[in-house]
């Protein structure tokens, strides 16, 4: 038989009979269950009512006025205007500032409800009172103090984002190390580097512990602006407990049910206290009885302070410290989409500029060869460019050094493990190229070496160096894993760069790409091969060299997508 009882005006309902022990515990369990609510017993709330159905009544078994029958449900409106809103659901956005300020609980926040209405004069009164409010939290960062007056961590703090990882802005975060990871992970692809993360901050004060989740987040955030001078995201999670559920009194019985497990609980942090309150409530409370985590998420800069949130609600059987993850999860997200529409944040903007550098030659240097081309190539019989003042028998290390960085941006997305040439006249590119793409350099020898036992070949022609040519590879230096690019000075008729794509075809690796500096574009290279299904860069194209007269190939303008 279930006992009944009343905790003040509420009526609960507790599985154990006239007998005053609660279900399946035995009296020392219930003396230590006892015990452990004692301690929290500064955090207890009587109203506060996290399911719908009881929060709409506050705490009552039915909503006044309503009864089943006068509910709708969704098929009680099929066939009607849906599109016509009540005043109610038009004004639920718009905030009604005088019917706020006629609630009493919001005396302490009444400044901030007056932001909203006064003058710039006033709002920065209302902001230097704000502040006056938050200087009285008193949690602490041990390591934030010690940054404070460090000259090192100035320096830590006030370096350049790394661009060559694609990032753009620094910022520094306040939030529980569990969750960095994921906020790292969602920030990272909008450009966003985190210096740092603080952590370890402690309440000093039993007020500390009964602040809003909103006001602690955004002192963490105050606080770590102030000494890094990065904007910061900070975060604080709360945990509630609802109380036991009222049921209507049966006659003859009594109530049997401790208050303490009866009433509600609600704390401004989640740590190992809210696995003790849990673990104490468990066995003597309804399996749905609501439990809340809810996180609030801070983004502050020094002009702005932007505020999302997270919640979770979870029965008490399921619920535990754990749980904090998923408000956290959703608050992160949540801001981020703030974020971005706030700041005009672009998603892998550094990607989408690499690939408008690439495709528009922003970079500047295909003006550069452009110009050394037309200013000192020459054309000689047999139609074979010499360009030997500044990328053969000359090297204009400078300039070949920027056409090396502006191929490795059009390829980095191909993700290349090994880049693949010719010695000799490949490496002059090829080796720079390695250096921006991180990835070693492999070069084909026209001559077996007497180091090479193992080889791939390939034959080739050119009318450079002569007809039935012959490329050798190491089988040591290419396997199945790797994924190659194909670098060279020229790309012709094709055929030594067919000769390297077949070597990698009998090593089972991967070709991404070819790339070259110069393309005659009036032979037939870039035919030959097109078989292979791999993307061809150039930074000059050669149109004709009819007549001894060079022409270079004009660069045709790419809308931005």
């Amino acid at each position: 038989a279930d006992a009944i009882g009343t905790l003040g005006q509420q009526t609960f309902v507790s599985n154990s009979a006239l007998s005053s022990s609660a279900p399946g515990l035995t009296r020392e369990e219930e003396r230590s269950a006892d015990a452990t609510l004692t301690q929290f017993k500064p955090y207890i709330v009587s109203d506060n009512w996290l399911d719908d159905r009881y929060a709409r009544t506050d705490g009552g078994g039915e909503e006044d006025g309503e009864s089943d029958e006068n509910v709708k449900e969704i098929w009680d409106m099929y066939g009607e205007d849906t599109t016509k809103k009540s005043d109610d659901d038009s004004n639920r956005n718009i905030l009604n500032l005088e019917k706020l300020k006629a609630i009493p609980e919001l005396e302490e926040h009444r400044i901030t409800l007056e932001m909203l209405d006064e003058d710039d004069a006033s709002i920065e009164e209302a902001e230097a009172e704000y502040k006056e409010r938050l200087s009285w939290i008193s949690i602490q960062s041990k390591r934030l103090e010690r940054a404070r007056d460090n000259p090192k961590a100035k320096e830590f703090f006030s370096r350049e984002p790394n661009t060559l990882e694609g990032f753009d802005r620094m910022w520094v975060s306040a939030i529980d190390s569990p969750c960095l990871n994921n906020l790292v992970g969602v920030f990272c692809d909008y450009g966003i580097q985190y210096a740092d993360n603080f952590d370890d901050w402690e309440d000093l004060s039993y007020e500390d512990g009964q602040w809003s989740i909103e006001d602690v987040a955004s002192y963490k955030a105050r606080k770590v602006f102030e000494v890094t001078g990065l904007p910061c995201i900070a975060s604080r999670t709360s945990f509630e407990v609802e109380p036991a559920r009222p049921f209507e009194p049966a006659p003859g019985r009594v109530n049997n049910m401790n208050p303490k497990v009866a009433t509600g609980y609600k704390f401004n942090n989640v740590g190992e206290h809210v696995d003790y309150l849990v673990e104490a409530l468990k066995p003597q409370s309804d399996p749905t009885r609501v439990t809340r985590f809810e996180t609030c998420m801070v983004y502050y800069d020094g002009e702005m302070e932007i505020r999302d949130w997270g919640v979770c609600d979870c029965d008490i059987h399921y619920a535990s410290s754990l749980r904090s993850f998923i408000p956290m999860s959703s608050a992160i997200n949540e801001i981020m989409q703030t974020l971005q529409l706030t700041l005009g944040l672009e998603y892998q903007h550094w990607l989408k500029t690499k690939k408008r550098k690439a495709l528009h030659g922003q970079s500047g240097v295909t003006a550069k060869l452009r110009d050394r081309v037309l200013k000192e190539a020459t054309v000689l019989p047999n139609r074979i460019i010499d360009v030997s003042s500044f990328m053969d028998s000359q090297i204009d290390v400078n300039l070949l050094d920027e056409c090396a960085k502006e191929l490795a941006n059009r390829f980095i997305n191909m993700k290349p493990t090994k880049i693949l040439t010719v010695a000799t006249t490949g490496l002059v590119l090829a080796i720079p190229m390695a250096k921006y793409l991180n990835i070693p350099c492999v070069y084909a020898r026209k001559e077996r070496s007497v180091v090479m036992a193992d080889t791939f070949s390939a034959g080739y022609s050119s009318k450079t160096v002569g007809k039935n040519r012959e490329l050798l590879v190491s089988t040591k230096h290419i396997d199945e894993d790797d994924r190659i690019l194909i670098v060279d000075d020229f790309l012709s008729s094709g055929s030594s760069q067919d000769a390297l794509l077949r070597i990698c075809s009998e090593a089972g690796a991967t070709a991404v790409g070819v790339g070259v500096v110069m393309e005659k574009i009036y032979d037939s290279g870039r035919q030959s091969l097109s078989g292979y299904g791999i993307p061809v860069e150039s930074l000059v194209g050669v149109k004709s060299v009819s007549e001894g007269i060079l022409r270079l190939q004009e660069e045709e303008g790419i809308d931005d997508m």
